[in-house]
């Protein structure tokens, strides 16, 4: 395994992704010794008020797949990304296509992002489950990550839009 160093100019944001890494590391080596499936189960959890719903990842590949080639700034060469649109979860929680209202994703090592729905409709944001045609392990930052078309849109290739890819994605809640 190999672990790169970031660098980044502001101090807290270092901080945070410092933390982040070795939660990560912490996650990657606790899925070597236990099933990472098990480990990792729901896989993803929707919420919407009283409305949850929890996917495994039997129910995530039954959903239409969708595949996106990108890169990431993780990963400079294009991957070919393939899982759920962001979208097509949040129809799953019965949200009319184009409703913007907030969103939270948190992730299994505690990353968490408020935001709002109007990225997933914007743009073709994938929950991805497979790189290259390999299921994403926790070595990948999997089993799901936010990838978002960056090569596709100049607007994505911006810094702002870094801290929305969540790796390790745990959860989608949307406010009702």
């Amino acid at each position: 395994m190999l672990l790169k160093t970031v660098r980044c100019n502001a101090p807290a944001q270092g901080r945070k992704q410092a933390v982040r890494a070795v939660v990560a590391l912490g996650l990657m080596v606790l899925a070597a010794v236990t099933h990472a499936e098990g480990l990792f189960s729901p896989m993803l959890t929707l919420r919407m008020g009283d409305q949850v719903v929890t996917l495994e990842r039997e129910r995530l590949d039954a959903m239409v797949q969708s595949e996106l080639q990108t890169s990431t700034t993780l990963q400079p060469q294009i991957g070919r990304w393939q899982g759920v649109l962001g979208r097509d979860l949040l129809a799953h929680l019965g949200i009319p296509e184009g409703v913007v209202r907030p969103m939270t994703m948190r992730s299994w090592d505690d990353y968490r992002i408020d935001m709002t729905t109007e990225d997933f409709y914007l743009w073709d944001v994938l929950i991805a489950t497979r790189l290259n045609g390999e299921l994403l392990g926790v070595e990948d930052l999997g089993p799901l990550r936010v990838i978002y078309p960056r090569d596709q849109h100049k607007a994505l290739q911006d810094s702002r839009f870094d801290h929305r890819w969540v790796w390790l994605l745990r959860s989608i809640e949307v406010t009702p």
